[in-house]
Formats: C-alpha cells, sequence, structure tokens
C-alpha cells in the first residue's frame, strides 16, 4: 500500500467528501427541497444536511482532524450549522485526534462518543471472480428505483427516502450494480470513478439474503470495472457495531482491502 498513513487517511476522506458531493448534485431539486439537503465547507471539512431525513447519517461532518485542522471556533461553527436546521448531527474524529482538545470542544458543543467507522484502501490487485447462487449485474437508469429502494430497505431505511439515492443511478462516473434471486433485487453495489481513484459505496443487502455471497460477489464485480477503467486504488467506509461481528468488514479484509484509519462517531445529544 502506498503512501504515509496521513497520507491514505486524507485520500479516504476526500475521496468520500468528492461522492458525496456528486451526490448532492444528482439530487433533483424538488427532493432536496423535501428534505431540506445542503451542504457546507468548513476549511476542507465538508457536511452534508438532510434534516428531513432524521437520521445522522444524512447530517454529518466528514474530514475534520484529516483534511481540516481543527479550531474551537470551527467546531462552535459546524455546530450552529445543524442546529439553525434542527438537526441532530455526527461528526467522525479519528482515533489519534481523540487524545486532542477536540473531544473536549465537541463534547461542550453538546456531543458523545457513539460507535465508530472503519475507512478502508485496497490497491489494484486483481479482484477474485464473484461466486454466488444470485444473479449480479450493473444496472442502469431503468433500474433506479429498484436499486434505490432495495438499497434503502438494506441500510434499514424507509422506502420514502429512495429518492435520495435514484438521481445517481446513470450519472457520469458512477457504476452501480444488483444482486437478483429471480426477479426479486436483494442487494445493491456502487462505485464512483474519478480518474485513478475510486470511492466504493451503498453496499446494502436485505436481511433473509445475508450469507449468500451478495455482499462479496457486487464487491469484486465493482472491483474489476474499476480496474478495467484504470483505478489504482479504491476507498470507502464500514460501519462497526459494539459487540458485533462484522461480516462487511471480514469480507473486504478477505479481498486485499486494508484498514487505514477509526472514526469514532461523535453524536449530538440535543432534543
Amino acid at each position: 500500500m502506498n503512501g504515509t498513513p496521513r497520507a491514505r487517511a486524507r485520500e479516504t476522506d476526500a475521496n468520500e467528501i468528492a461522492a458525496l458531493r456528486d451526490w448532492l448534485a444528482a439530487l433533483d431539486p424538488g427532493v432536496a427541497a423535501e428534505f431540506g439537503v445542503r451542504a457546507e465547507s468548513f476549511g476542507d471539512a465538508f457536511a452534508v444536511l438532510a434534516p428531513g431525513t432524521e437520521t445522522v447519517f444524512f447530517n454529518r461532518v466528514v474530514g475534520l482532524s484529516v483534511l481540516q485542522r481543527p479550531s474551537r471556533t470551527l467546531v462552535r461553527d459546524i455546530a450552529d450549522f445543524f442546529r439553525g436546521a434542527d438537526a441532530r448531527f455526527m461528526v467522525h474524529v479519528p482515533e489519534e485526534a481523540a487524545r486532542t482538545e477536540l473531544p473536549d470542544w465537541l463534547g461542550e458543543e453538546g456531543l458523545e462518543p457513539q460507535g465508530e467507522w472503519i475507512t478502508l484502501r485496497r490497491g489494484a490487485d486483481p479482484a477474485p471472480p464473484p461466486s454466488t447462487d444470485l444473479r449480479v449485474e450493473s444496472v442502469g437508469p431503468s433500474q433506479a428505483t429498484h436499486f434505490a429502494e432495495t438499497l434503502c430497505t438494506g441500510y434499514g431505511m424507509p422506502d420514502e427516502w429512495a429518492p435520495l439515492y435514484e438521481g445517481l443511478v446513470g450519472r457520469p462516473g458512477w457504476r452501480h450494480y444488483m444482486a437478483w434471486d429471480g426477479a426479486l433485487p436483494v442487494a445493491t453495489a456502487s462505485i464512483f470513478l474519478q480518474c485513478a481513484r475510486a470511492w466504493c459505496g451503498n453496499s446494502g443487502t436485505l436481511r433473509r439474503y445475508r450469507h449468500r455471497g451478495a455482499h462479496t460477489a457486487l464487491s469484486r464485480l465493482r472491483l474489476k470495472d474499476g480496474l478495467d477503467a484504470g483505478c489504482a486504488s479504491f476507498t470507502g467506509e464500514t460501519w462497526q457495531r459494539p459487540g458485533l461481528p462484522n461480516q462487511s468488514l471480514r469480507n473486504h479484509t478477505r479481498d486485499g482491502w486494508q484498514e487505514v484509519y477509526r472514526r469514532l462517531n461523535y453524536v449530538s445529544t440535543d432534543e
């Protein structure tokens, strides 16, 4: 794996921010208005806001301490941005920053650590072939609704949020994939291509179809497409729930992904 740990961390956050920016650009204006979606840059850190979802997954900050040096004033400005929309929110904090003043500043704004995410990176080694009894394939705009609804169900989100994802399907730079059991869509995945780099995400599987190889097969299919397109590195994130096994992390590790850094998630507790 090339680069210093700091450089790899910056790459992972920059890739995710680029994907978030393009997701925002893909949103239908009516959908954005319905959910109150907007974004703000705080130096090189990036905040996305969607108070209509009432979940911190869509109300969070990426890049603080990794891409942007934090300050007490900056933390206050971030909190004011979300509070102005009456939204609970989450700030990703790298483990190494937990030994700085940043956690104290976040605590003064009413944020507490709640779980963590793991950032991952993979180089250009060949991807193993997909292996599953399900049908896996890339999908286009005609499958946008199926893709978005399946992703939301796999993530435990309501179907009403599907329009937040539909605009991505068919958008330049993106490729999307689904697994099917006959005519039933059961899993999703995406890749956002940026010349020699790619962000991988939107991996959701219906609960009753987990442990059937869908996640691994879709991950390998998008890796192959990325490698064929000339990508030299791939990044992504996975959630880590305390005390629970992380099948996604095991799948990625088996296919050559390596941990870059762990994010402590500081979540606002304001009612």
